[in-house]
């Protein structure tokens, strides 16, 4: 039987992605994370930007493994033979003494990322889960390669959602706006399916003397902004 879900969301699972990917998951009804794609090293997978006094911004990552090129994302082992957990503990010292919420985030990161996660997969998925319980989106979260949901393997790019989406028994599936060029509407209305996108809704915020640098990770947006101005804007 299909679990019912009316507004169904998926996106590869990133490394403390940005803000905006929080205002999507907050507005499905499920949310799944789609780990089955093709693993690609460069990318937000394994990176992302916090503030830089000096250069304006600085990337946070963790290391992977060596990789074939038909590796999934769930398959992508991280490399805990280096010490990547303290290189990005000693980056967040940057907010240290300017960003008012320095401590309890730097908290919230450091018991995200302290088990021994064996892929990226595990380890973005429980990064994003402890970000959405402090922003307190309640969103239930779905694992791609936990579903059997029988998709071809010949699909197209933007023809995964329509599987996944059917799959969970939606009525729509909501994309972030630059994926536009990627989906066919009218195949997914065929489908019975409403394609939608997300809307980016820029905001400037306080950086004390630091100068603010737009589109860095959340981590950046919870250190100079409080919870319940963070859950105003996810609305």
């Amino acid at each position: 039987m299909k679990r019912e879900s009316r507004l169904v969301g998926i996106m590869q699972p990133y490394f403390f992605p940005y803000f905006e990917q929080f205002r999507l998951i907050a507005a499905c009804d499920s949310w799944v994370i789609f780990d089955t794609a093709q693993f690609s090293r460069k990318s937000w997978m394994t990176r992302n930007r916090i503030l830089n006094r000096d250069k304006g911004w600085s990337y946070v990552s963790v290391p992977v493994k060596h990789t074939g090129l038909a590796t999934t994302i769930r398959n992508a082992l991280v490399d805990d033979g280096q010490d990547w957990r303290a290189r990005l503990m000693d980056k967040l010292k940057v907010y240290q003494g300017e960003a008012p919420h320095y401590a309890v985030v730097r908290e919230l990161i450091g018991q995200a990322v302290a088990p021994r996660f064996e892929t990226i997969a595990q380890l973005n998925t429980a990064t994003l889960k402890a970000v959405c319980e402090y922003l307190e989106i309640r969103t239930p979260m779905l694992v791609a390669s936990d579903m059997a949901l029988g998709i071809p393997e010949d699909c197209e790019p933007g023809e995964w959602a329509l599987h996944i989406a059917k799959g969970l028994g939606a009525s729509e599936y909501r994309n972030a706006a630059g994926g536009v060029a990627l989906f066919d509407p009218d195949l997914y209305a065929r489908n019975g399916i409403v394609l939608s996108f997300h809307e980016h809704r820029p905001r400037h915020y306080a950086t004390g003397r630091l100068d603010f640098v737009d589109n860095l990770s959340v981590i950046d947006w919870l250190m100079w902004n409080d919870v319940a101005t963070l859950k105003a804007w996810l609305a």
